[in-house]
C-alpha cells in the first residue's frame, strides 16, 4: 500500500479537473491525462445522467491477489483498505476541488474543532447516521472502534497511528484497557479526543480508515470481524463474508446511507471485486471482457492508454525499496556509502521507460509535489543516475572496510508487476558496482506483514498518502516509533524523531512544512529509503463504465460511478 490510505469524496464534476492540475498508502503509476479517459470536466459533464443500477465487474482493485485484510482497523495496504473506505465513513474527509489547497470536511463530524494549544478536539456528530443495519452511530462507536484498534490482542499494522492520543501507549501495551484521551458524550453528540501533545494535523489522521466507528458486533468479534459480514456506515454493504482463497468479495449499494460529502447513495447496486491471480491474469479477463476496469500491466501503458478510457492522473505515492538498517550487511551508518551508491548506480529512468512506458515521474525526494510543504530537490544528486560517482562511492566504502560477504537480498511482492523493476536493478548493479544482488519474490498475502516484522534486507514497497498532509509519510516510514509498522526500513535517528515531534506542535503552517523537509533531507543522506519514482494512476475501464473518478490518493469514488444503460 502499498500501505494505507484514505477515502475521498469529491464533487463530481470539480474533482475531475482538480486531478489533472495535482501532482501525486502501502502502490499506483504516474501521469497522464488523456481527455478520452473520462478525467476532465468536459469528458465528466458528457457523461449525461446518472444511471440507478447494474453490476460492476471489477479486476482491478485486487489485480495482484487476495488482500491480507479488509477490515479498516487492520487493512493497511490500499486494496484491502479500498473495502473499508466503501464500507465505511469516518469523522473527516478531504475535498480536493482546489487540488493545490485540499480541504479537509467534516464527514460524520459535523463540526470539529481545536483548544488553543492543538492538544485537544471536539468533534460534534450529525444527528442522522446508521450503520447499515439501523442502529444510530455514535460518539461511542468511534471510542469503541479505536479501542479495539489499540487492543494488543488485534495486533493491527496501523495501531501507530493512535499514539497522539492519551492512553493509546498504555493499551497497546497491555496496562490499560482504555484509551483515557477520548471522552464520548451520545447524549450530547460529542467525541473530545486529549493528545498527548500538541498535533495541528490531528483532524486529517483521523480521516484514515483505521478511525472508523464499528458496530457492538465488531468490538465482540475482535480480529475475527473481517470473517463476518461487516457493518458499516458507508456507501455500500457486504452481501456475504469474505474467506481467504475466494474468487470474489461482493459489495451492494447500502440504500440506507446518509448521503455522505455528496449528499446521493451510491448508483451502481453492487459491485464484484474479482480477485486475480496476477495483473496479467487480470488484463487478459478485462481484455475477454469478463471485467469493466483493470490495472494496467508493465510494459502496457501506451497501447492501453490509447485503446481504452483510462484514469492515469498524477498521485500522492511513491514507489521505493528500503534497506533495513538493522541489517549487518545493508545497515547503519558504517554503510551509507553504500547505500549512496547503490541508489546512485540505479537507472530510474531506464526502469520508467521499461516497465511503465515513461509514465511514471522521477522523483526529487520521498515527499511528491501536491503535498503542502513540498520542496523539490531535497535528494540532491544521490537520486540521479551517475554510474561513475556511484563507483566512486562505493570504492571508498570499499576503502572504509565495506564488503560483501553474500549476494544482496531483494524483496518483492511477487505477481504485482515488480519482477522487471528487480531485473534492471539486478543489471545495474552487476555493470556499474560489481555487486551481485538474489531476487526473493515473496507471496503478496503476507509480504507486508514479513517486512514489518524485519525480514527486509533491501525490499520493495510503496506507499500512497492517506491524507494530504507531510507527516503522513514522514512518522509512518521514518520515525523509529513507527519500527514494526511501516517504518520498512527499521529507521530509528533521535534527530528525526525530534524534528518530526517538532514539526507536529508547530502550528504555522510554512514553520511546519520546512521542519518536515530538513527531517526528509536528513533521511536521504541516510538513504534507508531508495525513492524510485512517484505514481499516478494505471486504470482502464470499458465505455460502458462513466464517470470514473479516481483521488490522487489512488482511491476509486465507486458510489460517483454509473453504469451506461
Amino acid at each position: 500500500m502499498t500501505t494505507r490510505s484514505t477515502y475521498l469524496r469529491l464533487a463530481t464534476a470539480a474533482v475531475v479537473g482538480s486531478l489533472l492540475l495535482g501532482a501525486c498508502s502501502s502502490d499506483g503509476d504516474s501521469a497522464s491525462t488523456d481527455t478520452s479517459s473520462g478525467s476532465d470536466t468536459s469528458s465528466a459533464s458528457s457523461a449525461g445522467e446518472p444511471v440507478v443500477g447494474g453490476t460492476l465487474v471489477d479486476l482491478q482493485n485486487f489485480s495482484a491477489g487476495e488482500p491480507a485484510h479488509i477490515d479498516p482497523s487492520l487493512a493497511s495496504e490500499l486494496q484491502g483498505a479500498q473495502i473499508g473506505a466503501l464500507l465505511y465513513d469516518g469523522l473527516t474527509e478531504f475535498d480536493f476541488t482546489d487540488s493545490k489547497n485540499p480541504e479537509l470536511k467534516g464527514a460524520v463530524a459535523e463540526e470539529y474543532a481545536a483548544n488553543d494549544t492543538a492538544d485537544e478536539f471536539t468533534f460534534t456528530m450529525r444527528d442522522s447516521v446508521n450503520f447499515s443495519d439501523g442502529t444510530p452511530v455514535t460518539p461511542s462507536s468511534f471510542k469503541a472502534a479505536w479501542e479495539r484498534a489499540n487492543d494488543p490482542e488485534i495486533a493491527s499494522d496501523l495501531s501507530y497511528l493512535f499514539l497522539p492520543i492519551q492512553g493509546a501507549t498504555e493499551m497497546q501495551e497491555g496496562d490499560v484497557t482504555e484509551l483515557s484521551g477520548v471522552v464520548a458524550d451520545d447524549e450530547a453528540g460529542t467525541l473530545v479526543v486529549t493528545l498527548t501533545e500538541p498535533f495541528a494535523d490531528f483532524p486529517a489522521v483521523v480521516s484514515h480508515p483505521a478511525f472508523s466507528p464499528m458496530p457492538e458486533a465488531a468490538i465482540a468479534a475482535g480480529a475475527d470481524w473481517e470473517k463476518d459480514v461487516m457493518v458499516g456506515n458507508g456507501p455500500f454493504a457486504m452481501q456475504e463474508a469474505f474467506a481467504p482463497g475466494a474468487q470474489e468479495i461482493v459489495l451492494v449499494r447500502n440504500d440506507d446511507y446518509w448521503g455522505g460529502l455528496m449528499g446521493h447513495n451510491a448508483y451502481v447496486d453492487e459491485i464484484q471485486f474479482k480477485i486475480s491471480k496476477d495483473i496479467d491474469s487480470a488484463y487478459n479477463d478485462f481484455e475477454a471482457g469478463n471485467g469493466q476496469t483493470a490495472a494496467i500491466p508493465s510494459g502496457q501503458f501506451a497501447i492501453a492508454t490509447e485503446t481504452y478510457p483510462n484514469a492515469t492522473e498524477p498521485s500522492l505515492g511513491l514507489y521505493y525499496f528500503a534497506f533495513n538498517d538493522e541489517d549487518s550487511q545493508v545497515g547503519g551508518e558504517a554503510n551509507v556509502k553504500l547505500r549512496q551508491a547503490i541508489s546512485m548506480a540505479i537507472d530510474r529512468e531506464s526502469i520508467n521507460a521499461a516497465v511503465y512506458d515513461g509514465s511514471r515521474r522521477m522523483p526529487s525526494g520521498i515527499t511528491p509535489p501536491g503535498v503542502p510543504g513540498f520542496e523539490d530537490g531535497l535528494c540532491g544528486d544521490l537520486c540521479s543516475y551517475d554510474p561513475e560517482a556511484a563507483k566512486a562511492l562505493y570504492d571508498e566504502w570499499v576503502a572504509d572496510g565495506g564488503a560483501l560477504d553474500d549476494a544482496i537480498s531483494v524483496q518483492f511482492n511477487a505477481g504485482a508487476g515488480h519482477e522487471d523493476v528487480v531485473n534492471i536493478i539486478q543489471a545495474n548493479l552487476a555493470d556499474n558496482l560489481g555487486i551481485e544482488i538474489q531476487a526473493d519474490g515473496r507471496d503478496s498475502t503476507n509480504y507486508f506483514t514479513e517486512m514489518r516484522e524485519g525480514q527486509c534486507v533491501f525490499c520493495r514497497a510503496g506507499w500512497i498518502w492517506d491524507y494530504p498532509v507531510y507527516d503522513n509519510a514522514m512518522y509512518a516510514l521514518t520515525d523509529s516509533a513507527s519500527i514494526d509498522g511501516d517504518n520498512l526500513a527499521r529507521y530509528s535517528n533521535p534527530e528525526v524523531d525530534a524534528a518530526i515531534q517538532e514539526a507536529r506542535s508547530t502550528l504555522d503552517d510554512e514553520a511546519r512544512g520546512k521542519l518536515y523537509a530538513d527531517a526528509e533531507r536528513t533521511v536521504l543522506q541516510n538513504m534507508n529509503i531508495v525513492p524510485l519514482n512517484w505514481y499516478a494512476g494505471n486504470i482502464v475501464y470499458d465505455e460502458t463504465v462513466q464517470n470514473y473518478l479516481y483521488t490522487p490518493l489512488q482511491f476509486t469514488l465507486y458510489e460517483e460511478l454509473w453504469l451506461k444503460s
